[in-house]
């Protein structure tokens, strides 16, 4: 959970199937709460969009068992189209819509009145999402290195400096420089079914494994807690690609909504993401009941560089304890840092926003 991607062969726990009423076959792995167990169960909501977590268990085990052992059943899943989920038939239906009804999906088929949401990333998109639908549905929610909000800040969520937007930028270009793949940079205007039909699921999907392996180092302020040498198998391209855009185009802003609930929502963010401070303070000026943790020497992957204060910040949050560190009050923007394997080149930061690579998406 630590990273939106990768992958290890045999994952600890068993995995297993929900056959929803979306249509969607999703895979998941549950850890078993100690009894007495709580009613709310906790979902772990991935990044990417097409990302995944089943295979990626093995990594963050010590937590999840962690969670289990305070009395909460937890549950990992495979987003749609991505992972050992299915692909869907019709890459139109790669919608944030879709994820929100498959999670509320979850929820019945667990039979939880609530459920408590644990979101990386995009994870944190779909979480905030889903709770401005369904906001009576979530007891708590923890958001770690939270992607933009709603589909109107994408465009400036990102500092165009930072490494990994840099890299994204140009493996984009690369992909759609291709004539066989250049109707994909304006997937909004494109012949969605035609290009499916030439380009189906999976063609790419090496491809974008590829490249988050390379890349994932540029989420951590230091590469060496990242383990470099995990294999990355079963990103999404489509599923990227098509709820990327999909989030991009919505036009719904959510602020209103998230401001009428009370959910006691925990922020995590370190000054490493490269995504820009005001994308996480948003969910602040959100959500009347959160709060903020801010660590300098923690990236995009948070429980990456700081595992320790991750989940001791998290069981906290969760049995109402007070807080290992104090919270972030100030108005004032915090310090950026730059991952240690950049700083040695690195010139003084512009405070510029926006990747320049088609479609905007989420990244991560």
């Amino acid at each position: 959970m630590f990273c939106a991607g990768s992958a290890f062969p045999v994952p600890r726990e068993p995995i297993q199937y929900w056959q929803l009423n979306t249509g969607s076959h999703i895979a998941y792995i549950h850890y078993q709460a100690r009894p007495p167990a709580k009613a709310d169960p906790i979902i772990l909501l991935h990044g990417g969009p097409g990302a995944f977590i089943v295979d990626h268990s093995a990594l963050a085990e010590q937590f999840y068992q962690s969670l289990a052992h305070l009395g909460y059943n937890v549950y990992l899943y495979d987003q749609i189209g991505s992972g050992h989920s299915t692909r869907l038939p019709d890459p139109r239906l790669y919608t944030v819509k879709r994820h929100i009804n498959d999670l509320e999906a979850i929820r019945q088929t667990l039979q939880a009145q609530r459920l408590i949401l644990i979101g990386d990333s995009w994870g944190a998109t779909l979480g905030a999402s889903y709770i401005a639908e369904h906001p009576d549905r979530c007891a708590k929610a923890i958001f770690s290195g939270p992607g933009a909000i709603d589909g109107s800040d994408i465009k400036a969520s990102t500092y165009a400096d930072a490494p990994v937007v840099k890299a994204a930028d140009a493996w984009f270009a690369k992909i759609f420089s291709q004539p066989r793949y250049e109707k994909m940079r304006d997937i909004l205007t494109a012949d969605v079914v035609t290009l499916y039909r030439s380009i189906p699921e999976r063609e790419l999907d090496a491809e974008f494994d590829d490249f988050v392996h390379r890349t994932s180092r540029f989420l951590v302020c230091d590469p060496e807690k990242f383990p470099a040498d995990a294999p990355v198998t079963g990103m999404g391209w489509w599923a990227n690609l098509m709820t990327s855009a999909d989030l991009g185009n919505r036009r719904r802003d959510l602020k209103p909504l998230l401001a009428k609930t009370q959910i006691p929502v925990l922020i995590l963010r370190g000054g490493c993401d490269y995504l820009r401070w005001e994308v996480a303070y948003d969910y602040k000026l959100a959500f009347p009941n959160a709060t903020l943790i801010y660590v300098p020497d923690a990236g995009h992957l948070f429980g990456y560089d700081q595992p320790k204060i991750y989940s001791s910040t998290i069981e906290a949050f969760l049995q109402g304890r007070t807080l290992p560190i104090p919270p972030y009050t100030s108005a004032t923007v915090p310090r950026r840092v730059m991952p240690r394997a950049e700083a040695r080149n690195h010139t003084p930061c512009r405070q510029t926003v926006g990747a320049k690579s088609p479609p905007e998406a989420n990244r991560f």
